[in-house]
């Protein structure tokens, strides 16, 4: 059998790698900014419903009051290293859900000690890739009942 030889330029093929890795890098960095953005929300989501988790403890012992209790998630969160500004809400619900007006003044035996941390978590990734920026809300939240 006779071959035919084909003779054929053969093209150079250097600058194909450069071109895929330039379509395929924004689509990686764009998961990899995500992937690292959702595991600091996740991480903070944590802290915050430790941090209610503590304010709880603090909140269903006998003779306390709703300032013992933001001071409690205050020294929680300061101390793990949350910078920012949070809010802590107490709210006091007897064993039918009615909430109490004076909040851990006048809780009994039984009541639900219901406490919420909410923070705003700043997005970083907002400074790299536009439309990402702003705030994130988040809330931590931890239910006890009273001693």
């Amino acid at each position: 059998m006779n071959r035919i030889q084909t003779t054929g330029i053969r093209r150079s093929r250097s600058g194909q790698a450069v071109v895929e890795f330039a379509l395929i890098l924004p689509v990686f960095l764009l998961l990899l900014f995500g992937a690292i953005e959702f595991g600091r929300a996740y991480f903070t989501l944590h802290l915050l419903t430790n941090a209610a988790r503590e304010g709880a403890r603090t909140g269903v012992v006998p003779g306390k009051v709703n300032a013992d209790v933001s001071d409690a998630v205050d020294v929680f969160l300061q101390g793990v290293g949350l910078n920012g500004s949070w809010t802590t809400s107490v709210v006091v619900k007897d064993s039918s859900g009615t909430v109490r007006g004076a909040g851990l003044v006048d809780a009994l035996e039984g009541d639900r000690v219901h406490v919420a941390v909410n923070y705003n978590f700043a997005v970083l990734s907002g400074q790299i890739i536009p439309g990402m920026s702003g705030t994130l809300p988040l809330a931590g939240r931890c239910v006890f009942r009273h001693e």
